[in-house]
């Protein structure tokens, strides 16, 4: 099995070349790291075709969830991770999932925890909980997913029409489809709290939340009525 990254970025100079590195300096190698950028207008070009085995891809479309999107229609592996530009990934994420999916054939997708830390010279907005820099969480985010690339014919890719609840409409789905997967009890990504983070937009991201609860509740009670 193979595995491709998959990087968004937008204007991320000041990370990208971190988050690469996380990349190339796992103890499992990828198949490819594809670069998905949204119309950059810094150096993020540059950067990412500085790197022989990163392809870069500049996004058509907007929105976060199209530019995964993108790489999942552009990627060749059997298997897919995501990094965001500003985060960073352990050095052994990928062996430890590659290991769960080898020892499991069952298991469609695969996720860790993840750590918060905070971007140095910057302060918590207000409301954001201090104590949540301190303590390792389920990661239910695409920085610790690795996911088969056949899931994503079966349930769908990220929907565009969320902003910001992309990912979390994505992990509700396929709870919600009871699709088979592991958890690794173990720090798989470490990501960075700034003030560019789109979790900053606090009434758009509850917004969102809302409809993404209400659709559960719906797609759940189909299935009952289905039997």
């Amino acid at each position: 099995m193979n595995i491709s990254v998959i990087i968004v970025v937008k204007n991320g100079e000041k990370y990208l070349s971190e988050a690469i590195n996380t990349v190339l300096n796992q103890t499992y190698q990828p198949q490819e790291i594809i670069v998905i950028d949204g119309k950059s207008t810094d150096k993020t070009p540059d950067i990412a075709k500085s790197y022989q085995n990163v392809r870069y891809i500049p996004q058509k479309n907007k929105g976060l969830a199209n530019a995964r999107n993108t790489g999942i229609d552009n990627a060749t592996g059997d298997l897919i991770a995501f990094l965001d530009h500003d985060d960073r990934w352990c050095e052994n994420k990928l062996s430890l999932q590659m290991n769960e999916f080898i020892n499991d054939p069952e298991i469609e997708y695969s996720y860790g925890q993840v750590e918060l830390f905070l971007e140095s010279g910057y302060e918590l907005r207000r409301g954001f909980p201090e104590k949540l820099l301190k303590e390792v969480q389920k990661g239910r985010t695409p920085g610790t997913l690795i996911v088969r690339k056949s899931l994503w014919e079966k349930i769908g890719k990220f929907n565009p029409e969320f902003t910001i609840g992309c990912d979390t409409e994505w992990f509700t789905r396929v709870k919600d489809y009871h699709i088979p997967y592991s958890f690794i009890p173990q720090t798989l990504l470490y990501k960075r709290i700034h003030h560019t983070n789109l979790s900053h937009n606090v009434e758009l991201n509850r917004q969102e939340l809302l409809t993404i609860v209400k659709q559960s509740v719906n797609r759940q009670r189909l299935f009952q009525l289905n039997g």
